[in-house]
């Protein structure tokens, strides 16, 4: 949800006794999180928020573009009227949504995609790397109003699965990463700088 910054130290202790628990559980959660790609742990034992570099983002939005590509044509091959459907009710809810209800659903919408494709592997792969750029697609939406351009793409991509048409919607996945690669390659490298970590960590203990 964008409430702690990318890098910020998490303090199992301030955590523990802010939320009224003790630290085993804090701990469980924190690596459960990690798991995700959500945390991340260094060398000292420390959890921090997951912080991407731009090579990361380059990275990961590569994969994601690769990934879901891969899966376009079974999933146009696969998808019946009712799917169609459902995803147009996700995309049509999302027209008047707040960014951080769009943000949610248009997780819900890749997701629905993914298990389409009756490859759950290469859904699962894909579900592993939307969760790691989660907080870089709210920047996206939040930060570069990108909402509009991706809401097209989305009418696009339920089109292209009604028709069965795998190819469209293997370019049109494609198109669709690339475009936010491009932008939060550009939003990272701007904001990129060096970070005080005893700042930072006395900032995240208050």
């Amino acid at each position: 949800q964008g409430m702690l910054r990318p890098g910020q130290p998490l303090i199992q202790a301030s955590i523990a006794e802010a939320m009224g628990v003790s630290r085993i559980p804090v701990r469980e959660a924190l690596h459960a999180l990690a798991s995700e790609g959500l945390v991340a742990f260094g060398e000292d034992g420390g959890a921090r928020v997951t912080e991407l570099e731009p090579e990361e983002v380059d990275e990961l939005w590569t994969l994601r573009a690769l990934l879901e590509s891969h899966m376009a044509p079974a999933i146009a091959r696969n998808a019946r009227s009712a799917d169609v459907e459902r995803l147009r009710a996700i995309v049509a809810s999302m027209e008047e949504a707040d960014h951080g209800t769009w943000s949610d659903r248009n997780h819900v919408f890749h997701q629905d995609l993914h298990a389409l494709s009756g490859m759950p592997h290469f859904a699962d792969a894909a579900g592993r790397v939307l969760i790691m750029i989660e907080p870089y697609s709210r920047v996206a939406v939040n930060e570069l109003d990108a909402q509009g351009e991706a809401q097209v793409e989305h009418r696009a991509m339920v089109d292209a699965v009604a028709a069965g048409d795998g190819a469209k919607l293997a370019e049109l996945l494609l198109h669709h990463s690339d475009r936010a690669r491009r932008a939060l390659l550009e939003y990272s490298a701007e904001r990129r700088r060096p970070v005080d970590h005893r700042a930072a960590s006395a900032e995240a203990a208050r």
